[in-house]
């Protein structure tokens, strides 16, 4: 046994030694695997309070799945003094197509002429994103459009109103091509280049108005409604 003993420890003493260090960076990555899989699953359950760039307060982008159906629609009357924010769509075939309409009472009109009230929060976070909006720089192009670079033309063109509280007047601009993805502008507003991210916000959600939309389901009468109180030169 003694003999034994010193042949291992002398023949393999520095293949010993040289074992240890790969096994202690196994046990390494081992622990590390275990601790990153612990941390993902901690994230993940605990993500509503460790991520709140995802909670409605900043992504106001999901509005329409919480807001409740107004309870008496055909009888809601619009004003126009009471309108917050208006976005109507010019298209090749369709002028002049409502996407959204929200009043000072937080009720929201949609594209296919749904009347919804919006929870408090909602309303206050998109009101948030359209002052952002007014303190951008106005196109100098018609309709302070903010034109958005296409290899092809004849994309929708998207016409924003928003409201300032005792002005009769609304803040306008418009974005010409708006897309989730392209940005980059035909050409710069001042030193400007791609379509800034507080307008990119704000057309996410006012284009969530015209989501799941089927013409022959726009209730036309409601649509109207909204329509004859913005006057002709506004």
């Amino acid at each position: 046994m003694l003999l034994l003993g010193y042949a291992y420890s002398a023949g393999d003493k520095e293949s010993l030694s040289n074992c240890l260090p790969t096994n202690a960076v196994r046990l390494k990555s081992i622990l590390f695997c275990v601790l990153a899989g612990s941390l993902s699953v901690y994230i993940y359950y605990n993500r509503t309070h460790l991520l709140p760039s995802l909670t409605m307060a900043s992504a106001p982008s999901t509005w329409k799945s919480r807001a409740h159906a107004h309870p008496s629609p055909s009888t809601y009357s619009p004003t126009y003094a009471s309108l917050a924010l208006l976005a109507m769509r010019d298209m090749p075939a369709i002028q002049n197509s409502l996407t959204l309409a929200v009043f000072t009472d937080k009720v929201a009109i949609t594209a296919s002429g749904e009347v919804v009230v919006l929870s408090s929060e909602d309303y206050d976070a998109i009101m948030s994103l359209a002052e952002q909006a007014k303190a951008l720089p106005l196109s100098d192009s018609f309709a302070h459009t903010w034109r958005v670079k296409h290899p092809m033309t004849c994309r929708p063109i998207d016409r924003v109103r928003l409201g300032t509280p005792g002005a009769v007047d609304m803040h306008q601009f418009a974005v010409y091509g708006y897309d989730s993805v392209k940005k980059e502008l035909e050409k710069p507003v001042g030193d400007i280049t791609h379509l800034p991210g507080e307008l990119s916000e704000l057309m996410e959600l006012v284009l969530e108005g015209r989501a799941n939309l089927k013409e022959n389901k726009i209730n036309a009468e409601i649509v109207e409604k909204v329509k004859s109180i913005v006057p002709q030169a506004a």
